[in-house]
């Protein structure tokens, strides 16, 4: 599926686009009663000619650009919103939801204060705290799947299963091509430990941005309530959002290889990509502070 609309075909199915087409038509039957087959054809001609002028013009202006890219952003945003919503229901996570449930407010209520043409505080400046209300939700999923993926392995038997091997590799009446199998076996339980141990470092810093998301959502509101007329709200709430963003920042760490072991999709990244584990569990922390 490509990521960027098709301008023409927004276009097309515009409410506006539509309504003038609607028009174009009851104008020419009313043209067809005096005029006949002459003003069915002359209306017919004037309102294709207009609807081709419009189609080559319109689909390429920065502004109309601009709000089909918003709009396809908002019904890209509510399908992954529901989706996660789903698979949390189905996973049982209620208290997830429900402190989803009331970042949302939150959210809705920050729409409503945007409303008031007093305020400094913009739509786009809601809509990226709500854009992290989902994000809030695909995290939430991704620690459902690591919890389930650790209440059913165990680096105990991981290890000697390794241990096992090791001894079988001690043989000396071991043969060529059955070293050569355990070797590739030891590899393998060797990874999946590793890997075992770099997940369980990253849960921890998920676990607590987690954590701190929901307080700090509170904040921004807080800050926006408590003065919506402030002239410097657009800095203020982009520091405050700087602050969340670790929220990508931590679910960019956990890669396809590693999500693929437990069944999951990773979750939307950040544009700048992912840091390196050390720094995601320093940011973490800076957020429990």
């Amino acid at each position: 599926m490509s990521d960027k609309p098709s301008y023409l075909g927004a276009f097309l199915r515009h409410p506006a686009n539509r309504t003038a087409l609607l028009a174009a038509g009851v104008v020419a039957i009313f043209a067809s009663i005096p005029m006949g087959l002459a003003g069915l054809a002359l209306v017919g001609t004037l309102a294709a000619g207009t609807e081709i002028l419009a189609a080559l013009m319109v689909p390429s202006l920065p502004s109309f650009k601009a709000w089909v890219d918003r709009e396809a952003h908002h019904q890209s945003l509510s399908q992954r919103r529901q989706l996660l919503i789903a698979e949390l229901r189905d996973r049982g996570e209620t208290d997830a939801l429900s402190t989803y449930q009331h970042m949302w407010e939150r959210v809705q209520a920050l729409y409503q204060t945007a409303g008031d043409r007093q305020t400094t505080l913009t739509r786009q400046d809601v809509e990226k705290l709500d854009t992290l209300t989902v994000d809030y939700l695909g995290l939430c999923a991704v620690n459902a799947s690591l919890r389930r993926r650790k209440d059913h392995t165990s680096e105990d038997q991981v290890n000697r299963r390794i241990a096992n091997v090791e001894a079988q590799l001690r043989n000396p009446a071991l043969g060529d091509e059955e070293a050569r199998q355990l070797r590739a076996t030891l590899a393998e339980y060797t990874e999946v430990l590793n890997r075992s141990r770099r997940l369980a470092v990253r849960r921890s810093a998920l676990e607590a941005t987690l954590v701190a998301m929901p307080d700090k959502m509170e904040e921004v509101y807080q800050l926006v309530i408590t003065s919506p007329y402030a002239t410097d709200m657009g800095s203020k709430l982009e520091d405050s959002l700087s602050r969340l963003r670790i929220a990508e920042e931590v679910a960019a760490e956990f890669d396809d290889a590693d999500l693929a072991t437990f069944g999951h999709k990773a979750p939307r990244a950040s544009a700048s990509g992912s840091m390196p584990s050390a720094a995601v569990r320093q940011a973490a922390q800076r957020q429990k502070n």
